[in-house]
């Protein structure tokens, strides 16, 4: 049900305007608490969660028997029209099913913690498993789920190198693998360079840069052999390595593809969306992509 709401919530988003309210706003009440039903509409669309702002408007008289119409607004500017039952259960958007949204505001809200939390330890273990840069006992880890085929994410490097020069002490970056389906040679490359990290860490961080800085010669054909040629001079076991990123019977390749799968998973539990999507200390990051805004998070998670 919820996909195919987020998709007519994007259709009336793209096929209405604004819309004056012509009659007097309904009397608030808890049961038609706006509040409790947009903490509701949290819970129900995960989507929304990552919304900068998510406001109902208030509820005025429709045309149709046992509800009131409102409109719910994402953002400050994409305005979706919705009808709100009488009792404040069911909320309705165009032709779509109705979303219970029944749950009192404590219990809405206590429901959304108890999922974020959930995704916290779930965010946390894996980055826990996976190569980082910066010091062990920094005050802000900064991961990013991220694709080596993706050109955003190989924009989005300097971003983080900005950030962890301002901060060399107190900034640990965790890059999670999230290889997207379209992208062919995405996951072989997550494989190898975790096959990588097995030997030395410092290997994996070659091939992360190698990776990015030759996205356009890159190719599921080619990626091992050049991911072979970019490990030149390194300490690790090119045989072992090898074998791990191309031999899907050994347990080597096993544990990596393993490892790779399940920081993907983690990323959809935690709704990633695509790459590359930031989280800061386990939050994720929604705000402009500069060095500055990043900075400035950054600063807030250090006085926290």
């Amino acid at each position: 049900m919820v996909p195919r709401l987020l998709a007519l919530l994007t259709a009336a988003i793209l096929l209405t305007g604004c819309q004056a309210s012509e009659s007097q706003p309904a009397p608030a009440t808890d049961t038609l608490s706006t509040e409790r039903i947009v903490q509701n509409l949290k819970l129900q669309i995960p989507q929304l969660r990552q919304a900068q702002a998510v406001e109902l408007g208030a509820l005025s008289s429709s045309s149709v028997p046992g509800f009131q119409r409102s409109t719910l607004t994402v953002n400050g500017s994409n305005r979706v029209p919705v009808l709100v039952r009488d009792d404040g259960e069911q909320l309705l958007v165009l032709a779509g099913e109705p979303v219970d949204v029944s749950r009192s505001l404590d219990e809405a809200e206590a429901a959304l913690a108890e999922e974020g939390k959930a995704q916290q330890e779930a965010l946390g273990d894996v980055v826990s498993r996976l190569p980082a840069r910066g010091p062990d006992d920094a005050t802000v880890t900064l991961t990013v789920f991220s694709d080596f085929q993706c050109p955003y994410c190989a924009k989005s490097l300097p971003l983080i190198e900005s950030v962890r020069e301002q901060y060399p002490e107190s900034v640990r970056y965790v890059f999670a693998h999230f290889p997207l389906p379209m992208h062919k040679w995405a996951r072989p490359a997550s494989i190898a360079a975790q096959c990588a990290a097995r030997q030395d860490e410092d290997a994996f961080w070659t091939l992360h840069d190698a990776f990015f800085d030759n996205q356009a010669g890159l190719t599921p054909d080619n990626v091992i052999d050049r991911a072979a040629s970019y490990l030149d001079g390194s300490s690790i076991d090119r045989e072992r390595w090898r074998t791990c990123a191309t031999d899907e019977s050994s347990d080597a390749h096993q544990s990596a593809a393993s490892l790779v799968d399940t920081a993907m998973q983690t990323g959809e539990q935690v709704q990633v969306r695509g790459t590359p999507t930031f989280f800061v200390n386990g939050d994720m990051y929604r705000g402009a992509r500069t060095p500055s805004a990043l900075a400035s998070r950054i600063e807030a998670a250090l006085e926290e």
